[in-house]
């Protein structure tokens, strides 16, 4: 039995408290400002954290950060891999790439001999590329 377990606070208690107090300035104002107890679980933070404070972004600029999307130079393949997927699923459906030109884009962030050896696979799905 751990110090949290006989103070009968559960681990998505400690990570609200945590994200609480990283806020600073205006988000930690908004914060306070919110009546009580109208967050009653982390999801539920997350969610109203998000559609206050995300930055929206115009469908046509993710778009053109999907065109335009390279590997950094010190960027780990997986960096990249997750940050292709955020842009790419982040683009609204109705002018979304469909996953086969996904697929075909994908390699193109690469440098010329990894984007060759990709395109080399034929892999059917992105995941698998």
């Amino acid at each position: 039995m751990t110090t949290l377990d006989l103070q009968e606070i559960d681990d998505a208690d400690v990570k609200k408290i945590l994200f609480a107090q990283s806020l600073t300035s205006e988000v930690k104002k908004w914060f306070k400002g919110l009546p009580s107890n109208s967050i009653l679980d982390l999801t539920q933070f997350h969610d109203t954290f998000l559609r206050r404070w995300e930055v929206k972004k115009n469908p046509i600029q993710i778009l053109a950060e999907y065109e335009t999307i390279k590997r950094a130079p010190s960027e780990i393949v997986q960096d990249y891999c997750i940050r292709f997927n955020n842009i790419y699923n982040s683009i609204p459906t109705a002018i979304q790439p469909p996953p086969g030109l996904a697929l075909i884009k994908f390699p193109d962030g690469f440098d010329p001999n990894m984007s060759y050896q990709l395109r080399e696979r034929n892999h059917v799905t992105l995941e698998e590329m």
